[in-house]
């Protein structure tokens, strides 16, 4: 590895390729349900916002001279990319392409759940598992923060949203996109070796029990 590159710089790397197959896994789906016409949205959104991530070590990739740029630069494409690209099978197949979504969001924090490397035994290390796969910005950016904690829940809220912004840039739609989000976590904490339920306690404070 780099010299220039630390831990948090992999782990990150690893964040944004997760979203980039979660991604790249809905377009075979759909490509399965409604034949290669849906390839046509896929190259609309690399063209506005970028090729995919190509698969290499991190080091053979990044820009060592702007390591802080390469990385928010990436997240930016693959959230507005995937925005693009998920909001706009929701416009032309509707109801079909929200089951197909569905079922690959929660397929992939079922596969992340299941990882046993996670440390779930307590909510607390349940949030910090959950961080380990969850794309929320630059680690200084800190999108997320515990404001409250005990043996049995931890109460966490969301400053703001990190992701409108790409998600607005993808033509996004915000609420759809919110939603599949939510099922990720909640589809993540709840399939947990040791279970956990996950609600939202306000408009942007979320609570794990």
């Amino acid at each position: 590895m780099s010299q220039f590159l630390a831990p948090i710089h992999t782990w990150l790397f690893n964040k944004i390729n997760l979203t980039q197959d979660l991604e790249s896994n809905i377009v075979k789906v759909h490509i399965d349900t409604f034949g290669e016409e849906v390839l046509s949205v896929q190259e609309e959104a690399i063209k506005l916002y970028g090729e995919y991530i190509q698969n290499k070590p991190l080091e053979e990739l990044i820009d060592v001279n702007n390591i802080h740029g390469w990385l928010q630069n990436k997240i930016i494409e693959v959230e507005s990319r995937s925005a693009y690209i998920i909001s706009k099978y929701y416009d032309r197949y509707k109801e079909k392409s929200k089951e197909l979504s569905t079922e690959e969001y929660k397929k992939q924090a079922i596969e992340c759940a299941n990882d046993e490397s996670n440390r779930v035994n307590s909510p607390d290390n349940v949030y910090i598992s959950l961080n380990n796969y969850i794309l929320s910005g630059m680690p200084c950016d800190r999108a997320t923060s515990i404001t409250e904690k005990n043996d049995d829940y931890v109460v966490f809220e969301q400053v703001g949203c990190i992701h409108k912004k790409n998600y607005e840039k993808g033509n996004g739609n915000l609420n759809y996109l919110y939603e599949l989000k939510d099922l990720w976590i909640k589809s993540f904490v709840e399939n947990l070796s040791v279970k956990y339920l996950y609600n939202k306690k306000k408009k942007m404070e979320l609570l794990l029990i």
